[in-house]
């Protein structure tokens, strides 16, 4: 098989980029390599209505099977590329088949990080669409739940169980939720708040073993739960650029343009490791805006395009009735404000992070977009702000006066 844009990986990088292809070189042969049995989805609603029932399984999906039916345009289900030769430019998949190409993409985003706990064969994790119905199934069989590790994924599924009636008990080793992106303040009034719709946890602990449905802690706490998700993050899949000779250093290392150490091969989405010029420092980031964004720009680079990144990379979550949105720096600064009402009864607000004067990221939980739109444009244009951060606690001050 022959093509000029090789595309390895659905999710939201690779579809991106095969759309980003095929407006701007609707000509070109594309193959699409998944070793997903579906053709590309949405990823966040599996942890969310997916998850709770409210809303079927064709809605998941981005482009009806049609769309794929193209004389330019191939895409190839449930089989992998094992190894690239960067040299003659060919892909040999796991069934033997090459694939020749001009120009390749890597979007083999990540898989859920194991945890080998005694008695943990039968956890259950969430990364794919058949993972969200087995759990989906498991759920509808169990009065209780344990799920390991308070991050996005962990409280998105315990806010959908308890939703659907199942007693959720969440266990997270870390002294606090969030903490990879939130102060302790935040964290706990948003944990409060979970708290009053019916979600446990258990904090500054982790499980010791499994015992049939119980699960010891290593303080000693005894959980009888129905069903187990491990959710503690996930692991780039770097396998193929490992296998292939390009450089890795957690996630496929990219330069400016996303292209990899070897040439005219590209990386993106959560397994590429990107220099992100706002924060001075490598990063490899785990957030459906930045897949979406990095995939589209890739192909644009492929396509022949010289634009470097340059994003604001972004992260929401809707949790029972918490639209939370968050972007750009959020643990390094020198201080934040408070702007809207920080409690736990109905949190309406949003935290600002400012270091040297200017805003570097925020967090907001129930605002208007205009305000998001307002804080993201601060964000980007540097304003220095020093004085004027009495307006940032003053709701009735427009924040879109700041950037005039």
């Amino acid at each position: 098989m022959k093509c000029e844009y090789l595309i390895i990986g659905s999710g939201i990088a690779g579809y991106n980029a095969l759309k980003e292809l095929l407006q701007i070189k609707p000509d070109s042969k594309i193959i699409m390599v998944t070793s997903d049995r579906y053709y590309p989805y949405d990823r966040p609603p599996l942890s969310k209505d997916y998850l709770k029932g409210k809303l079927e399984k064709d809605m998941l999906f981005f482009e009806s099977d049609d769309f794929y039916k193209r004389d330019n345009l191939e895409v190839i289900l449930g089989k992998s590329v094992e190894r690239i030769d960067v040299n003659s430019k060919e892909a040999i998949l796991n069934d033997g088949s090459v694939i020749s190409f001009v120009k390749a993409l890597i979007t083999t985003g990540g898989r859920p990080r194991r945890l080998n706990i005694p008695g943990s064969d039968n956890a259950l994790y969430l990364r794919t669409l058949d993972d969200a119905d087995k759990i989906r199934e498991s759920a509808s069989k169990s009065r209780s739940a344990l799920i390991i590790g308070a991050g996005f994924i962990g409280v998105e599924v315990a806010s959908s169980l308890t939703t659907l009636g199942v007693k959720t008990t969440v266990v997270e080793v870390m002294p606090y939720i969030w903490n990879t992106f939130v102060d302790e303040k935040v964290s706990r009034v948003i944990q409060k708040y979970l708290e009053s719709k019916g979600i446990n946890f258990i904090l500054n602990d982790s499980v010791r073993e499994i015992q049939g449905k119980n699960a010891i802690t290593s303080s000693g706490k005894k959980i009888e739960a129905d069903m187990l998700l491990i959710a503690v993050g996930i692991s780039p899949n770097v396998e193929l650029a490992q296998r292939s000779g390009i450089q890795v250093d957690n996630g496929i290392v990219v330069n400016e343009y996303l292209e990899t150490s070897a040439k005219d091969i590209y990386a993106a989405g959560d397994v590429a490791n990107i220099f992100d010029p706002r924060e001075g420092r490598r990063k490899r980031i785990e957030h459906w805006n930045n897949a979406e964004y990095t995939g589209k720009l890739a192909a644009r680079n492929m396509a022949g395009s010289k634009e470097a990144y340059n994003f604001i990379s972004s992260i929401w979550s809707d949790i029972f009735d918490l639209h939370i949105e968050s972007a750009g720096e959020t643990r390094n600064y020198d201080e934040y404000v408070i702007r809207g009402k920080f409690e736990s009864q109905k949190p309406r607000f949003s935290v600002i992070y400012l270091k040297g004067g200017t805003i570097k990221g925020y967090l907001t939980i129930n605002r208007n977009v205009k305000e998001i739109v307002a804080l993201n444009k601060l964000i980007q244009k540097q304003i220095e702000i020093s004085s004027k951060k009495d307006k940032l606690v003053d709701e009735s001050f427009d924040l879109q006066r700041l950037l005039v």
